[in-house]
Formats: structure tokens, C-alpha cells, sequence
């Protein structure tokens, strides 16, 4: 018995221009993060001191054990770029590829993003990381308006039968 013949494949559509700011915007962020944990990784001593002094912390036994830990979650942004930067690759090629569940990711990153900034506000920090906090929200602010554009929601809706099961499955 031949075997099912395969379906046709179906035509590629061309990324709309209105994509590329999305893909700048996420970019930006990218870079933004980076940048911000350079820096914060330079500077980590000072900014441990600035939070501490903040915090108002004068016992010496419980500052040396803060300071650990403010330093533990420096060790964490730098691993979490790290991580979002591998995932920020597959996330850029697969909306150029119009994956559906890429957009809503993105759409989930700026809104999260945004409000991972605002609770930031609650921990003391220079003002030159507030200053770049609030660049980066906007960033964030322009990469959700973008991404629901309707030429770029279009690009992104459910094609009929885009939910079909890929596979078949053999008998039993």
C-alpha cells in the first residue's frame, strides 16, 4: 500500500514591514538588560553599600550577611541574560517565521517586563538605574504597541487548520 501522499505546502507569507520596530524594540531590550548587568556587575560593591545605606543596616554582622545576598541576585540577573539572550534567538527567528505562539510570548514579555520594573521601584537603587529602569519600561511600552498593531496581529492570526495534529499516528 503507497504511503498518504503529504500535504501541499503551504506558502510562506513575507514578515509585513510593520515587524521590524517589534524586532528593534526587542532588540533594545535585549541590549538594554546587558548593559544594565555590565554595569551592574562593575559596580556591584558601591551599588550593595548604596542599598544597604538605604535600608538604614548599621549592624555589621547583618550588613556582611545582606551584602551576600544582594550579590547572590547579581550572580542571578547576570545568569538570567544569559538565559534570555538564547531565548531572545529563537524567540526573533520564529516571529520572522510567523509563529502565533512567538507573538503571544512577546506580548507576555512586555506586559511581565513592565511590571517586573514597577516592582523594582521597591528596592532602593541609584539613580542611574532608575533612569535606566524607566527607558527600558518605555522600551517595553513600544514593543506592546507595535506587537499589536493589526498588520502585525494579521501576520500572526491562526491560519485555518494551524491546529491540526502534525503527525499520524499508526495503528493501535
Amino acid at each position: 500500500m503507497p504511503p498518504a501522499p503529504l500535504p501541499a505546502p503551504v506558502a510562506q507569507v513575507p514578515p509585513p514591514s510593520a515587524l521590524r520596530p517589534v524586532l528593534g524594540f526587542l532588540l533594545a531590550n535585549l541590549a538594554m538588560s546587558v548593559l544594565l548587568t555590565v554595569l551592574v556587575f562593575t559596580f556591584k560593591d558601591s551599588i550593595i553599600t548604596y542599598q544597604l545605606d538605604h535600608r538604614h543596616i548599621t549592624d555589621p554582622a547583618l550588613r556582611r550577611q545582606l551584602h551576600g545576598v544582594y550579590e547572590n541576585s547579581i550572580w542571578g540577573r547576570v545568569l538570567g541574560n544569559v538565559v534570555a539572550s538564547v531565548v531572545y534567538a529563537f524567540l526573533v527567528r520564529a516571529l520572522v517565521r510567523g509563529r502565533r505562539w512567538a507573538y503571544r510570548r512577546v506580548i507576555f514579555l512586555g506586559i511581565a517586563g513592565i511590571i517586573a520594573l514597577g516592582l523594582l521601584w521597591l528596592t532602593p537603587y541609584p539613580a542611574w538605574i532608575r533612569v535606566e529602569q524607566v527607558l527600558q519600561s518605555l522600551i517595553l511600552a513600544g514593543l506592546l504597541y507595535f506587537v499589536t498593531r493589526p498588520v502585525v496581529r494579521e501576520y500572526f492570526r491562526t491560519a485555518p487548520g494551524a491546529n491540526i495534529r502534525r503527525f499520524r499516528r499508526g495503528p493501535g
